[in-house]
């Protein structure tokens, strides 16, 4: 085969036409009641055993402050319906936790209804949920 410029050309359109395009279709995120099913599957829910505490309202939903506190669970789940990743926090705690507490900071794409869930030894899900408003959003 002969190496030509005009060979050459086509073969580097060709590569970089290659990587440019993505390798497979990622799959859809699921939404927030799908990840809410998935974590609580047949299981009980109850609304006490468990508190979150967000602030009513913030300017920027880059750090919104979130604490979950969930005496005796085993796993705790914070879902941001609003944000393109729904499940923001996924906790588990061992056998030798002390407390069963979470402390952090997220980002809320918007205003929305945040949903906490935590599940006990026992075999049920506590849920509860709180509004926060944001003006300006954090997750685009």
């Amino acid at each position: 085969m002969r190496l030509t410029r005009r060979t050459m050309m086509i073969t580097a359109c060709a590569t970089w036409a290659g990587i440019g395009l993505p390798a497979r279709a990622q799959p859809a995120e699921p939404d927030a009641d799908e990840v809410i099913a998935a974590f609580i599957g047949d299981a009980p829910v109850r609304s006490d055993g468990i508190t979150l505490d967000l602030p009513e309202s913030v300017e920027d939903g880059y750090r919104v402050r979130a604490e979950i506190d969930a005496p005796g669970a085993e796993e705790i789940m914070l879902i941001a319906p609003a944000n393109p990743v729904k499940a923001v926090v996924s906790v588990q705690f061992g056998a030798m936790a002390v407390t069963h507490r979470v402390a952090t900071r997220i980002r809320l794409a918007g205003p929305q209804q945040v949903v906490a869930l935590a599940r006990m030894p026992d075999g049920t899900v506590c849920r509860t949920t709180q509004h926060t408003d944001v003006l300006i959003g954090g997750c685009g």
